[in-house]
């Protein structure tokens, strides 16, 4: 077989409804769209943990946060894994490897993973991969004149940092840092030459990883006002679905932030984040551009996915993190374009982020040699199937009294747990329902065929008494395949509170 070259391009913190071919009516992403027209598009793809470092160590494993032990922002994989990344296999295969931009998976390196051409790569302070903070590209905008803060990790002025914090406003603004010297215009620049460093007739595996629409959402002209705010469409869950929702989430950080702040701030806010995500759309619009200027398109398949998503206003709260395990934060794009001969342009197929790599393996005949839990779609995009999994799990953790490491580059493992100061949550997804068991607060659960914007929690509704325990038992036996330690602890827990 005809090995094909595979680009994947990321953003960072982008939720699946924030693109025009995802009916968001607000959105600008014309080269996004484009993609998911002549490919296909995911709409039932979801992160492994909706948190930066862990989210992208299962993506380049395969593996769930439970089992590679990134099980919280800055703390270390598991270490024989720190040379065993998935793509090591591409390497062996013939590929030629390429990585630019945001790593952010903590105890190893694109070099370690065998990457051959690394750019654009963060620093790595106190243990603590920085994402934003590179410093060639600081020394770069120096360059261009720009006085940045020096230990602000965002690349952000002090102009930029004063505008985050006006009172009663919303923290976003325009920045100082013109488009063109923009980080993301910027790190594309370093992709495509890296791209034309590639070796002549070898494949190639490249990953263009980006920061937006990751906040803080200081935005370059012209994006800045590119989406006015007016035409944003709050959430239908906007402020609502309160009602038996639990304590950890209504009294976390992610519901106070905005609290208070009025509606047209709120739209302004989204507007911004938009405003980010059109920044992105326009840089996968100069890769692809690139692509078939070069005679490499036909060849190539591309992948387009994020991280993890952002609440952005969902039941009134912003970001990712322990507590969100709602579909705001857990549902992201994941757009593949000249992978198979199917004629579906969506699919509603249950994926994870650890079954991207492995399907670009099987689609290329890339034997994987690494036990994993992430398992090939290749067959729904190549049209022989329209299902993939049942379900899916999401797994959130505080261990060590806090999700994050506290100095950086700790290994924290979930057998670890204090039951005193730790927690953790995990959900299950099938096709009709989400299940949400917290270890330390109330069981959620929603109907998605009736209540897509989860407001409704019936896990307490007697006459749903059976789908609770049928969601139950879903998760306690596929943890105690996966995880029995965890299997346990969720066990003992419904057996002493059911």
């Amino acid at each position: 077989m005809k090995r094909k070259n595979v680009v994947i391009i990321m953003s960072d913190e982008q939720s699946w409804d924030t693109l025009g071919c995802h009916a968001n009516p607000a959105s600008v992403t014309p080269n996004i769209d484009a993609l998911a027209g002549e490919g296909i598009s995911m709409d039932r793809c979801y992160t492994a943990y909706p948190l930066c470092c862990p989210a992208r160590a299962s993506l380049w494993s395969g593996l769930m946060p439970h089992a590679h032990h990134v099980t919280g922002n800055w703390r270390s994989i598991r270490e024989d894994l720190r040379d065993e990344g998935l793509v090591k296999n591409f390497k062996h295969a013939g590929y030629h490897l390429i990585y630019t931009g945001k790593w952010h998976v903590p105890g190893t390196t694109p070099a370690r993973q065998h990457y051959d051409d690394i750019s654009a790569i963060p620093a790595v302070i106190d243990g603590r991969d920085r994402g934003r903070f590179i410093e060639e590209y600081r020394e770069y905008a120096a360059a261009q004149g720009y006085d940045l803060h020096p230990t602000h990790i965002e690349n952000l002025t002090h102009e930029d940092i004063r505008k985050l914090r006006e009172k009663d406003k919303a923290p976003c603004g325009t920045s100082e840092v013109r488009l063109e010297h923009f980080l993301e215009t910027w790190q594309t620049g370093k992709f495509l030459e890296a791209l034309d460093r590639r070796p002549e007739h070898t494949p190639f595996f490249a990953v263009c990883s980006y920061n937006a629409p990751h906040f803080p959402l200081i935005v370059p002209a012209p994006y800045d006002r590119l989406i006015k705010p007016e035409d944003i469409q709050l959430p239908e869950n906007f402020l609502a679905g309160l009602v038996h929702k639990p304590q950890e989430v209504l009294q976390s950080k992610f519901y106070k932030e905005m609290k208070g702040l009025d509606e047209k701030e709120w739209r302004r806010f989204i507007a911004h984040y938009l405003g980010l995500v059109a920044l992105i759309d326009h840089q996968v619009g100069e890769i692809v551009r690139y692509l078939k200027q070069n005679g490499l398109y036909e060849d190539t398949v591309i992948v387009f996915l994020s991280d993890h998503g952002d609440m952005m206003g969902a039941h009134g709260l912003v970001k990712k993190g322990f507590p969100l395990h709602y579909e705001e934060a857990l549902r992201v794009p994941l757009i593949i374009a000249n992978a198979g001969e199917s004629a579906q342009r969506t699919s509603n197929a249950l994926v994870s982020l650890i079954d991207v790599v492995p399907t670009l393996a099987e689609l290329n005949g890339v034997p994987i040699k690494q036990p994993i839990d992430g398992r090939s779609f290749a067959d729904v995009l190549q049209g022989t199937s329209s299902e993939h999994r049942e379900f899916i799990l999401a797994e959130t953790f505080k261990l060590g009294g806090d999700e994050s490491a506290g100095v950086g580059g700790e290994t924290m493992t979930p057998d670890q747990l204090n039951p005193e100061t730790d927690s953790f949550n995990i959900s299950v997804r099938n096709h009709r329902h989400k299940y949400v068991f917290r270890y330390k607060d109330i069981e959620e659960l929603y109907d998605l065929d009736t209540d897509p914007f989860e407001n409704v929690n019936i896990a307490f509704d007697p006459t749903r008494a059976a789908e609770l325990q049928q969601m139950r038992e879903t998760l306690l036996n596929e943890l105690r395949a996966s995880s029995p330690f965890l299997g346990r602890l969720v066990e003992h827990k419904l057996l002493n509170h059911p």
